[in-house]
């Protein structure tokens, strides 16, 4: 552990205190609540935007897909460079850097300078997500790190009840660049905040994470290779059932509403139903992964939770996707509701499995790059599903097909990932386990 880490940590402590380990989840939660701010707030301001500027509809979606340029390669850098420094000081670097790429936008607005915001941020995001986790499972013994795991993930889902509706009020009544003033503004009172509240977590060995005791950390961890632990049976599953589940996430973002209004439902309806994915999304987040978890902890086995867990959301999600061309009105919006929003605990399940066999100092940059690996879903999954509503001659034909080709990739997906998944397995192997 190196000074920069915690230079304030003394071994007298036999457990992190639980009111600190709490408000900085509290902080974390906030942090990814501001970053779903930030990337929604140029949707969200696109019509006055492209009339101040003259910005067709193509250039626009230029501009916004710009965002995830540099957004994956950032997500392996930071995860990396968490190795030598502490998740308390990125988590606040990040913040500092998504305050200053709002506000060139304000006082200069104009393609160029959009573009060069949109890409810096994208940059700066990108490891947001796999550093909060780590940030926060640094605080918590491993048989209560399932729900404040959960809460790291949850930010886009309450950026939905909170951002959207502030940022479209300051929209409204005082002009898009005030959004992105607001945005500004939230980072540094964060980053001042972070200051005050945020520390980094006091378990940094497997051995302490498992028991809470922060004494444990002079037993160093067993040494394992970044290969290692990428290239195992249960990681490379975890990637898979990943892979399934963000296509349908990425997927769900860019046509639900689309794929609704081509069953029949019309546009003020559209709007609202596709948002139910995402309180699907937040509730199995906040529920699945963490049920799992304590199971686990009472003495069932990983794989019967953690494995099983997983092939059951995927099994449930592409059953959904399979009935779904022959439902209409409610029952096709629930089927649709259930396949496009569970498949999120996927996310905060992985992280939980992974901090089983993961040194905590190579945690980062495992965790950093599968999210990177998945993530990159995102820039397929749109397209590919906007190629086969084309090809289909009509939209109603084309979003049939779409729930069944999607609905194959997550089974396959799923009967690719839950025989490799097995953490038992692969803590044995990798010797990890003090």
């Amino acid at each position: 552990m190196t000074s920069v880490q915690n230079p304030a940590r003394t071994h007298a402590a036999t457990s992190p205190s639980m009111g600190r380990a709490w408000a900085v989840t509290v902080m974390v939660v906030l942090l990814m609540m501001i970053n779903f701010g930030d990337k929604a707030v140029l949707g969200l301001a696109a019509a006055p935007i492209m009339k101040e500027l003259g910005i067709s509809a193509a250039q626009f979606g230029a501009i916004s897909s710009s965002f995830y340029f540099l957004f994956s390669v950032a997500a392996l850098i930071v995860g990396w460079l968490s190795k030598k420094f502490s998740t308390w000081v990125i988590l606040l670097v990040l913040a500092l850097l998504w305050a200053i790429t709002a506000t060139p936008i304000i006082f200069a607005a104009s393609i160029p300078m959009l573009y060069l915001s949109r890409i810096s941020l994208g940059a700066a995001e990108g490891p947001a997500s796999p550093m909060s986790v780590h940030a926060v499972q640094k605080w918590f013994p491993a048989r209560s790190r399932g729900l404040p795991t959960a809460m790291t993930q949850i930010g886009a889902a309450l950026g939905v009840a909170v951002a959207t509706p502030t940022l479209g009020y300051f929209i409204s009544h005082h002009g898009w660049r005030s959004a992105f003033a607001v945005l500004a503004v939230a980072g540094l009172v964060w980053a001042v905040a972070w200051l005050v509240i945020g520390k980094e977590g006091p378990l940094e060995t497997l051995a302490a994470a498992d028991s809470g005791d922060v004494a444990k950390d002079a037993q160093e961890d067993v040494p394992v290779s970044f290969w290692k632990l990428m290239f195992n049976r249960t990681t490379i599953g975890l990637i898979v059932a990943g892979i399934g589940c963000y296509w349908l996430v990425a997927g769900g973002i860019a046509w639900l509403p689309s794929l609704l209004e081509a069953k029949g439902f019309d546009f003020s309806q559209t709007a609202f139903l596709a948002a139910l994915p995402s309180v699907v999304s937040a509730l199995s987040m906040l529920v699945i992964p963490p049920i799992l978890n304590r199971l686990v902890f009472a003495g069932y086995s990983q794989r019967a939770c953690y494995t099983g867990g997983v092939g059951a959301v995927m099994a449930v999600s592409a059953l959904a996707l399979f009935i779904a061309p022959a439902l209409s009105g409610g029952a096709l919006v629930a089927a649709l509701v259930i396949a496009f929003g569970i498949g999120g605990m996927m996310f905060p399940l992985s992280f939980l499995v992974m901090a089983q066999f993961s040194p905590v100092k190579s945690r980062g940059a495992v965790v950093a790059t599968t999210t990177a690996i998945v993530t990159f879903t995102g820039v397929i999954a749109p397209s590919a599903i906007g190629s086969l509503l084309t090809s289909a001659g009509s939209m109603s034909a084309g979003a049939s097909t779409v729930f069944i080709v999607s609905g194959i990739l997550v089974a396959v997906c799923g009967l690719v990932s839950v025989p490799l998944i097995h953490p038992a397995a692969t803590i044995a192997k990798l010797g990890v386990k003090a």
